[in-house]
Parts: C-alpha cells; structure tokens; sequence
C-alpha cells in the first residue's frame, strides 16, 4: 500500500499587529506587511506566474533571523514558503509567511579542499566567479543567476552532470534551520537522514542557510549552438538521438524546437521562425570537441553554428537562458531511453511546431554519471536511471493559455508513456501548479515512505508546506 502524508497545509495565518512590531524589532532583517511600502518589491519572483500573496514578508539578514522568523511562523501557525530569487516555486503563496534568503548570498572557496561554502540565497553566477580563478568550477545549470540551493535541492541537472553527477552529489554539508526553528549542522554522518531526505527530496524538510559543496576541475572547455529550420526535424532529431548514444560522459547537450516571438529581445530575423536548436559542450581539448560534435554540426542545413573553445564562465551563452523575468510555465517528464520510435512519437505529438502553444520542447541528454552513483546516497530515487528529459515550457499571452500548454505537454506524456521514468526532475514539475502526486511519483516506494516519516518527524505540522513533500492536493 502507498504510504501517505496526511498533513494538509495550515490555513491559519491571523497575527496580532503588536507581534509583527515585535518581530521587527527582533531580526536585523525586515518586515513588510501588505499595506507596506517595499511589499510589492519584497514578495516578487523572477517567474511572473508566480504571483505571492503573503500575510507578511521577512527578508531575513542572518541565519539567526531565519530561525526567529520560523519560531514566529510556528507561534501563529502560518504556512511558510522559502524564495532566493523565484525561478520556480511549486506552488503561490496566498497567506501566511514568505521568507525571503537573498541577502544570505555568501560565497567562500577553499582552494586546497576545492570546496565552496554558500549561503542559502547566493546565485550560481557568484560562486562561478570566485571558484574560477582557481580552476575550479561547481555543478551549475545553464542559467547563473538561478539560486544555488533550490536548484541543487531538486537534484540539480548540470552542465557537467554526465561527468560528475548532479549537483546534490556534490554537497558535503548544510546548516539547516528546522521547521521549529533549529539551527542544524546536517551531514552524511551528522542528522544523516536529514541530510538524505533534503538532497533531492527538496525543500519541505527545512530551510538552508548554507550549504558546501566540493567544486571540481576546469580542464578545456568547448560549446556553443547549432540552429536547423524546423521543417528538418524528422532528420535531426533522428541524428540528434543516434548521436546521444555515442557520447562520452564529457559531452552535455540539449536539442531545443523553438518559435521566436518577435519581441526585442530576440534578432529580427528570426521573429516567427520555428528553429531547432542542439546546444551543448564537450569537456575536451578543441581537436578532441570538433570531432566529437562534428556529426551534429556537419549535418545538412545547419545555421548560426556558434561552437568555440570557452571558460566555463562563459557557457551562460551556450543555451542563452532569459536572464529578464518572464511568466514561464513548464513541465517535464524523465525518460529511460530515446529510440527512434521515441523520436516518431514526439513528432506526432508535438505536431506543426508553429502552432504548437508551447514556446519551447527541449530533449536534453542526462545520464552518464547521474546514473552510476550510489542510490541510497540521497533522495534523487528512481530519478538516476533516466538517460533524457522532455521539457515543455510556454509563455500565456495572447490566444494561448495555460490549460492549451498544459494540454499539449500532456498529450505528449501520454503518448511516450513506454518511455517516461517518472515526472521530473523536482523542479521541472511546473510553476504555481504543481501536485503532490507528481512529487511522489519522483521516488520509489520505500524512498517515498522513508521521507514521508522524516517528514512527519521533522515537520509535524507541515509549516513547509509549499515546496516538496509539503505540497497537498
């Protein structure tokens, strides 16, 4: 029998005027309420669909203020929701408290461990920047400006995940701040269930204020992209996933089918145009990386080919994520393989690429390492045995709604269901909408069960309710 969390989200969130003066004047940090100056600016989410409503604010300076704050949280039963910069909440905030870590961005590295310390609302491009010059890099996406500890929290899916694994295997420690309002230090060997759960498990089980991680060589580097007219799919994807299986475990890459709005932010020339794009790097010497990416960028109607020798530093051009926000809804799924009938059925599904209300269907290559690390390591579960992820993300505007989308992206699930692993990864479950069925789909039965009683031990009342295990339907 499915093992279940029956801890519904408190609703209560009814706080005396006079305890909101106290707080304030408790925290070095601050504290807006609704009718405040600086509410508006303090709950914003760089992901416009998510559209915060708190009772109150806290934008916390210091661990200590994130502990006081969720003492008060647990005083007046208010639901708590955790933002750094608003990528990718699960679910909207109506009431209750948001605790607000972008001013906890500390980032320390230690050259002689190759490790870096960061604070619970730090960005990757921060600690890019103080790693590099020492040659070392961590296992950041292909946006910087994402949070580290959400995106590491989720699994974390990296440029050089196929080499090193995703980014929750590379975290050594945490200082965890409990539901209650503990301060934690959680490693393998110290609250070792904790730390398990947490890692990949997300954030439902506590709030972190800083987490360490081992950072790895920066050996040479090569990326870029390649584009192909839309009207060529049949063969590049059919090349794009024969190729996949070739590779290395020092190549990542992504194969995205994009139609251009024709806002300013995108080249004129391409405004309407529906492209393909394969994106990538190879963790290589260049001779050995134009070998390797050669078949992709050899093939017939290949546009705009941007491949070249980079420091990592630079691979936030190799996919060019949108660094302005934007209110992006999307959703994933993690498949097992990408055979050619993979390929004919995501053709069909996907239909006149032009039409589709998706903006973007991106097929991005995983596996590799991922798959050969320790399962019982962290909660990332039946997750590793994926070798792809089919992601669907669209922008509501015009005509296009968020069910259209929705529809779409579901259609093709169901079509490739032979395929799919499970929903996922954590945080590509979608945006404001996501269910708790689809965060226990994540896991195998006894990892599920196992992070059901962690839950209920570490969060009784499910004050953490709006990410993870913490979401009900």
């Amino acid at each position: 029998m499915e093992p279940v969390l029956d801890l519904e989200c408190i609703k209560v969130d009814l706080v005396p005027t006079d305890a909101v003066g106290d707080l304030r004047m408790a925290i070095q940090g601050e504290v807006f309420l609704p009718e405040d100056e600086g509410y508006a600016a303090a709950r914003f989410s760089w992901n416009l669909t998510i559209d915060h409503r708190p009772s109150l604010v806290v934008v916390a300076a210091s661990e200590t203020d994130v502990a006081i704050a969720l003492r008060f949280a647990n005083q007046y039963r208010l639901p708590v929701a955790v933002q750094a910069t608003g990528h990718g909440a699960p679910r909207t905030l109506s009431s209750g408290l948001l605790l607000v870590m972008s001013k906890l961005n500390s980032v320390e590295v230690d050259p002689d461990t190759a490790t870096a310390k960061v604070g619970g609302g730090a960005v990757w491009q921060s600690v890019i920047e103080k790693a590099y010059p020492h040659q070392l890099v961590p296992i950041s996406g292909s946006a910087p400006h994402v949070g580290v500890v959400g995106y590491t929290l989720g699994g974390g899916y990296g440029l050089l995940s196929r080499k090193h694994g995703l980014a929750v295997d590379s975290v050594v420690a945490m200082r965890i701040v409990t539901p209650e309002g503990q301060i934690r230090d959680v490693s393998a060997t110290e609250h070792s269930d904790l730390y398990w759960a947490i890692l990949g498990g997300g954030g439902g089980f506590g709030v972190v204020t800083e987490m360490t991680m081992r950072l790895h060589p920066h050996g040479s580097l090569f990326g870029g992209s390649v584009m192909f007219d839309a009207s060529l799919a049949d063969s590049v994807y059919s090349t794009y996933a024969a190729w996949t299986k070739t590779l290395p475990d020092e190549v990542s890459s992504a194969l995205v089918m994009m139609t251009f709005p024709p806002v300013p932010m995108v080249p004129e020339f391409l405004h309407g145009r529906s492209m393909l794009i394969i994106a990538g790097t190879a963790m290589a010497e260049p001779a050995e990386a134009e070998a390797l990416w050669a078949p992709i960028r050899s093939m017939p109607g290949a546009e705009f080919d941007s491949f070249r020798p980079m420091t990592y530093p630079e691979t936030a051009t190799v996919f060019n994520d949108p660094v302005d926000p934007l209110p992006a809804q999307g959703r994933g799924v993690l498949l097992s393989d990408c055979t050619q009938e993979t390929v004919d059925k995501l053709l069909v599904a996907i239909g006149t690429p032009a039409l589709s209300p998706n903006l973007m269907i991106q097929l991005r290559h995983i596996g590799g390492a991922i798959g050969r690390k320790g399962r019982h390591e962290n909660a990332i579960g039946d997750r590793r045995r994926a070798n792809y992820i089919l992601y669907f993300l669209g922008i509501p505007m015009g005509p296009v709604t968020p069910q259209m989308m929705e529809d779409h992206a579901e259609n093709a699930f169901r079509i490739l269901a032979e395929d799919v692993v499970c929903r996922g990864p954590l945080n590509w479950l979608g945006e404001g909408m996501v269910k708790a069925r689809e965060i226990r789909d994540n896991f195998h039965e006894d990892e599920y069960a196992r992070l059901v009683e962690i839950k209920k031990e570490i969060d009784p009342e499910n004050r953490l309710c709006f990410a993870g295990l913490g979401l009900d339907d």
